[in-house]
């Protein structure tokens, strides 16, 4: 069985607003309970990222192999650059923003902190572009309208728009706490160093491309040598490593590979003889 995360709600409630209400709280620890014994049952486990194998082994008593999930690496290293793909409404955003940014995209919801790549900017004193859509557009709209810094704001970007802004920026900036991360990932693949979070998967693909920096973001000191070092980093290694360590066809290979381990017949122990 193939694991992105056991149910945050029930395991991680801290992460998941559905675990944080009364009813939840109370039927919490049945929940486990049952969680715990379904997952005894006898499937073997793969987890998308170390950070879930550790959660997998807390939650319900179980190893897990790591196999970490696709990212579209062949599509967004192919074709050449995204900005001559735009359409014309998607040019003239890109064209309307500063030429030097800081970038983060993600669903507008609470637990993605976008108000972090927001400090990230003023720290560093450059302007910064947030993309996605959700709830708290409101909300983030009010926050860039005080921030000490520009701060532009893409509603609902295309793909094509937002593998430009990831080409286009000095540094992405991903402060969620993510099982995996996944745009972290398209980021580095496409030359762009990554800033994320200490906890969660992200930090392990920056550590496995080399293309970012780890930092807790509640720090301000460390927080500004860490914007420093990434943006100083050398993306060739994380560019041309990103698609063998996270594609498609690795993904494939080593689920594959996982699953035929996984079904083949175990080897029976010989009986020892009668004395």
């Amino acid at each position: 069985m193939y694991v992105h995360t056991p149910a945050r709600y029930v395991w991680a409630a801290d992460h998941d607003e559905r675990g944080q209400s009364a009813a939840a709280r109370f039927l919490s620890p049945a929940l486990k309970q049952l969680d715990r014994r379904r997952a005894s049952e006898g499937p073997q486990f793969a987890a998308n990222s170390e950070f879930i194998r550790t959660r997998i082994r807390s939650s319900w008593n179980q190893d897990a192999t790591v196999i970490y999930p696709p990212v579209h690496v062949e599509k967004l290293q192919s074709g050449g650059p995204w900005r001559d793909r735009l359409s014309g409404e998607d040019e003239a955003i890109l064209s309307g923003l500063p030429e030097t940014f800081i970038f983060s995209a993600s669903r507008f919801v609470a637990y993605k902190r976008l108000e972090a790549a927001i400090q990230t900017g003023e720290i560093a004193r450059i302007p910064v572009v947030i993309a996605g859509s959700g709830p708290l557009l409101a909300q983030l709209t009010n926050a860039a309208k005080i921030a000490s810094i520009a701060v532009h704001i893409v509603n609902r970007p295309s793909d094509n728009l937002l593998y430009a802004l990831y080409e286009a920026a000095a540094l992405f900036v991903f402060p969620a706490v993510e099982d995996f991360g996944i745009m972290p990932v398209e980021a580095m693949s496409l030359g762009t160093p990554a800033l994320v979070t200490t906890e969660g998967g992200a930090s392990e693909s920056v550590g496995i491309l080399r293309g970012g920096v780890v930092v807790d973001f509640a720090s301000p000191s460390d927080l500004a040598r860490a914007i420093e070092a990434a943006i100083g980093l050398d993306m060739t290694h994380a560019v041309q490593a990103a698609r063998t360590q996270f594609g498609d066809l690795a993904f494939i290979e080593r689920l594959d590979n996982w699953m035929a381990a996984s079904l083949s017949p175990r080897p029976i122990p010989a009986l020892l003889p009668f004395a």
